[in-house]
């Protein structure tokens, strides 16, 4: 636990879980925004990587809507349980989706992209773990087990 009689430990802990949290937001917003550019290739990555083929763009965009509405809950602290949570889970079937990736032309552009997934892993339990900690710039400052 961290000693709050040194404000300044504590200051520094709560802005770097904020700098934690905005970095992971600005990777997870990024798939559904590119959504809305290009639903076609939405679709194509949809049937190829998780095997749901033949989504219109119409749910694409209802998927993509959802999911931003989940992320800026995420950033901005709110339901941190299932928010958080939804966070790992997505940034997992991602990975699980393209394990293939990870072992073909090794040292290729797009295999070394593959292997950053780990720590972004990484970064997203380090938030779910300490999710009652995060307490700066969020919509609700104080802590609770039940968040």
């Amino acid at each position: 636990m961290i000693d709050t009689n040194n404000s300044l430990l504590q200051t520094k802990f709560e802005l770097s879980l904020f700098l934690l949290r905005l970095g992971v937001f600005i990777v997870m917003i990024a798939w559904p925004l590119d959504n809305f550019i290009n639903p076609g290739l939405a679709a194509e990555v949809y049937g190829k990587f998780s095997f749901i083929s033949g989504l219109g763009n119409t749910v694409i965009m209802i998927i993509s809507v959802i999911e931003i509405i989940i992320f800026l809950a995420f950033v901005i602290g709110l339901w941190k349980r299932f928010t958080y949570g939804f966070v790992i889970f997505v940034h997992i079937v991602s990975m699980v989706a393209t394990l293939e990736k990870y072992t073909t032309d090794i040292g290729a552009t797009y295999s070394l992209l593959y292997v950053a997934a780990w720590p972004m892993l990484a970064a997203c339990i380090t938030l779910y773990v300490l999710r009652d900690l995060d307490v700066k710039f969020t919509a609700g400052r104080e802590s609770n087990n039940n968040s």
